[in-house]
């Protein structure tokens, strides 16, 4: 059984777990504002689609499919595509800089 909307605003713990859950419920969130103030704006739209008949995120989009908010995936991070040095003893590649490259260790790749 999934979580009502309140529920998951409440068990959220950062900025970024309220973030989807904020587009979910169309409110733009500022995120110089504390969590708790986050939160609070949140359960207040939460509570307005509760008195409506909407307690779950399945309810609030129906085309989703039952959207699970809890297990996201997290954007991937790209990948540095510039100079890159590699340590001569045990492999590791660095991004190129100047004093990495004057150590005697490292080599161009």
């Amino acid at each position: 059984m999934s979580k009502t909307l309140i529920e998951q605003i409440e068990d959220a713990v950062t900025k970024d777990d309220l973030e989807p859950l904020a587009g979910k419920l169309a409110v733009e969130i500022n995120k110089r504002q504390g969590v708790e103030t986050i939160r609070a704006e949140l359960i207040e739209a939460a509570e307005a689609l509760a008195e409506q008949g909407v307690t779950s995120s399945e309810e609030l989009d129906p085309d989703a499919g039952g959207y699970d908010l809890e297990n996201v995936p997290a954007p991937e991070k790209p990948k540095y595509q510039g100079r890159m040095l590699q340590h001569m003893k045990n492999g590791r590649t660095f991004p190129w800089t100047a004093a990495l490259a004057k150590s005697r260790n490292m080599k161009e790749v």
